[in-house]
């Protein structure tokens, strides 16, 4: 899902996450933040908490939904949290 800010200098984009042996993840997408085209951040954030933010986004700060990013981003456990 890629979101845009009301001014369209933020944009948001959310992709699915395939393994190494091909399976796509079903908990987890890739996050992807950029700023005046100037990509500011990556992560990884469970499903739930990307529909939560989806929601507090488009209904909250007026972002709009501008397409969706259907591509599997491969997963790269240098991204992923240690904890």
């Amino acid at each position: 899902m890629r979101l845009h800010s009301k001014d369209a200098n933020m944009v948001v984009d959310f992709y699915p996450i395939k393994y190494s042996d091909n399976t796509i993840s079903n908990r987890i997408m890739l996050k992807v933040v950029t700023f005046c085209n100037d990509q500011q951040s990556k992560r990884y954030i469970s499903k739930k908490d990307m529909h939560q933010e989806i929601d507090n986004r488009v209904y909250g700060y007026g972002y709009t939904v501008e397409g969706f990013n259907t591509d599997p981003q491969l997963f790269n456990s240098a991204l992923a949290c240690a904890c």
